[in-house]
């Protein structure tokens, strides 16, 4: 993982990682918080055309998932086509979603105020998507006799 510059997560600077400089296959897990929102967009280049995401609300101290509501809503993963938001402010707990990224538009709304500079909470986001780095990797991985590996 180290000679192909992919995080682990026993990485702590993973957090603080600026995927297009520092890890250039980090679209394989994606973690967003703190305000977090992007434009309407297709995952065209990852492998896999679904993406799996966690999302939810979290303690800024310690990053625990916490049973937040928010009034009023505004946040959530938006599907242009559909024409439907996933209202991350108005489901509390820990979320699960599975969508098709590669043929679907879709784009995280930008947080209300009242989520943006609450002191004590922000919302959590965490994408599972592959990659061709990622593959390559492991396809070198695959190609490797065990005594190569250790």
């Amino acid at each position: 993982m180290e000679a192909a510059k992919l995080p682990n997560f026993s990485q702590l600077e993973w957090t603080s990682a600026n995927p297009k400089e520092e890890f250039k296959s980090f679209t394989n897990v994606i973690v967003t918080q703190d305000g977090f929102f992007n434009k309407p967009h297709q995952d065209l280049n990852d492998l896999n055309s679904w993406t799996y995401g966690i999302f939810s609300f979290v303690s800024k101290k310690d990053f625990h998932p916490l049973p937040t509501v928010f009034t009023p809503s505004g946040h959530g993963l938006h599907f242009l086509e559909l024409k439907m938001e996933i209202d991350f402010s108005k489901k509390p707990g820990i979320m699960e979603i599975l969508w098709k990224t590669s043929t679907m538009v879709h784009h995280t709304t930008k947080p209300t105020p009242e989520i943006i500079n609450h002191d004590k909470i922000t919302h959590f986001g965490c994408y599972f998507q592959i990659n061709h780095k990622l593959f390559n990797v492991g396809d070198k991985f695959l190609k490797m006799t065990p005594t190569e590996i250790n």
